[in-house]
């Protein structure tokens, strides 16, 4: 029995296109667990290419493994289970428990988290966006269209307000906005809980609000503005901006609704994070820092016609 589950383990292997042995000649494989917050969603399936790329060039197997719909303890329950299994190292969003992290570490299981870190964990690496960049990117383009005087009545949409990665980001604007002459209020904040039709109902409800700019701190936030904007028939004059280079986002910035988008590599979430723990577990060798920026571009209409996905 025994050698029959082993000819399957090392069947799927095969399939996944890796061997089951690295390059040290070690008997067991190495396995990488990608924990991942959203299995299906457009963003996130660029990891999952970045980190099976980074796998196929290493020669060793890694899995993909995570809720449909926002669900941190789905999430945990992944990495407990990769925990149980032995797994050589994990790779997650900074959204869960940073108890596992210390549990992995005393398993001898390293931990890189992407998109967003968390506050006093240390895991081998983040990867992970400069807010205040972030921030200074809105701001320089929203100031190149209103200018400097002008007030701004911001409304802002978070996936979800309990994440540091949230926090994180409305802290950045809190900061760097200060440096607008013209002063600035935030007039709203809600949640997309990752859902365009729910950042949609959501954009709805404030639409009436006195507001000439909206930011979207969410990957469907800014369609969801858009639809809701439609939805009321609304010709209010606002400045709509989002995070990361959705379908439906890309295709606003060009028809001129959507005013920019400030993008990141998704796809070198999975690669770099794999390289770093494949250093770590065969070469025993750390980053050179711990705090990894991720590339930041603003794609509008003055680059969106020349614009290829950030790897």
């Amino acid at each position: 029995m025994k050698k029959l589950c082993l000819v399957f383990f090392l069947l799927c292997l095969s399939c996944f296109g890796c061997t089951a042995s690295n390059t040290e000649g070690n008997k067991e494989p190495i396995y990488f667990l990608f924990a991942t917050p959203l299995s299906n969603h457009t963003l996130w399936l660029q990891a999952k290419q970045g980190m099976e790329d980074a796998c196929k060039e290493l020669k060793i197997y890694c899995d993909w493994k995570g809720p449909t719909g926002i669900d941190t303890k789905e999430m945990e329950n992944v990495i407990l289970a990769g925990i149980l299994q032995k797994c050589d190292g994990i790779i997650t969003q900074g959204v869960i428990d940073p108890s596992l992290i210390e549990q992995g570490k005393n398993q001898g299981i390293p931990f890189v988290l992407v998109d967003s870190g968390i506050k006093d964990s240390k895991p081998l690496a983040t990867i992970t966006k400069d807010f205040d960049q972030q921030a200074d990117l809105l701001l320089d383009d929203i100031e190149k269209t209103l200018g400097k005087d002008e007030k701004l009545y911001i409304g802002i949409q978070v996936s979800q307000l309990s994440f540091d990665l949230a926090q994180g980001q409305l802290h950045a604007v809190e900061k760097v906005f200060q440096k607008h002459k013209g002063g600035y209020e935030i007039i709203a904040i809600s949640e997309s809980k990752s859902d365009k039709l729910h950042a949609r109902e959501e954009w709805q409800k404030v639409l009436n609000k006195k507001m000439n700019v909206a930011l979207n701190f969410a990957g469907e936030g800014a369609a969801g503005c858009i639809e809701a904007m439609n939805d009321e028939n609304s010709s209010k004059d606002l400045l709509v901006y989002g995070v990361d280079d959705m379908k439906d986002t890309l295709a606003f910035i060009k028809e001129g609704k959507v005013k920019g988008s400030v993008v990141t590599s998704f796809y070198n979430y999975g690669y770099e994070g794999v390289k770093i723990l494949y250093d770590d577990i065969v070469y025993g060798k750390n980053p050179e820092s711990s705090q990894i920026g991720a590339k930041l571009m603003l794609i509008n209409s003055d680059n969106i016609a020349s614009y290829k996905q950030i790897r």
